[in-house]
């Protein structure tokens, strides 16, 4: 039975930006059967298109399953998980960059942290269950920056730690892993991935 990853962009993002190719170039060189796909619309992304998505995209999980999410793939990892823990299903590994822990919000606070695109608000005012998340993670890592421009380091780590406990690596000076950063490569994904 192969290895298999799959790699999840965001918002505003595509399958060549920075540092996901050179994983996805990475993980083949050591027989991981890699999925690097364009992800509909990210522009206006959807929750239920892009969990539709993962689900075709996978098929049938397993402990030779990895999800690695970046940014706001890491929410769409994140709720696609919560639907293979409702089933009693699972991955193997889950890598997560950049990102954060959807948790129920006001309609004011979610307009607040979507800096008001109308297409991203669901994402941010929508939680789950992180139980059902837990289940189905598997072993799972989660890495952020000291100087994200996106996201709260503290928020985000509290928010992890209580709620999913992952192991947490912090990157000083990595900004928001994009190619805003200049960041063509992330080992530590890599490592996350392998190990």
């Amino acid at each position: 039975m192969p290895k298999r990853v799959f790699i999840i962009h965001g918002y505003l993002s595509y399958p060549e930006e920075a540092w996901l190719p050179w994983l996805k170039t990475e993980l083949e060189k050591r027989d991981y059967v890699v999925a690097l796909p364009a992800m509909p619309h990210p522009d206006r992304p959807e929750i239920a298109e892009w969990i539709a998505f993962i689900q075709r995209l996978v098929g049938e999980s397993d402990a030779m399953t990895s999800l690695v999410g970046h940014s706001m793939g890491c929410q769409a990892v994140l709720r696609y998980l919560e639907t293979l823990g409702e089933a009693g299903k699972s991955v193997g590994k889950t890598v997560l960059v950049a990102g954060t822990f959807p948790q129920h919000r006001s309609d004011d606070d979610a307009i607040r942290m979507a800096n008001g695109e109308a297409a991203l608000v669901p994402w941010f005012r929508l939680g789950i269950d992180p139980l059902k998340v837990k289940r189905a993670a598997g072993q799972c890592t989660v890495i952020l920056s000291d100087n994200d421009p996106y996201i709260s380091l503290e928020r985000a780590r509290t928010d992890f730690h209580a709620l999913l406990d992952p192991r947490i690596i912090i990157e000083p000076g990595k900004g928001h892993f994009n190619e805003d950063d200049h960041l063509l490569e992330l080992p530590a994904a890599l490592a996350a991935v392998i190990s």
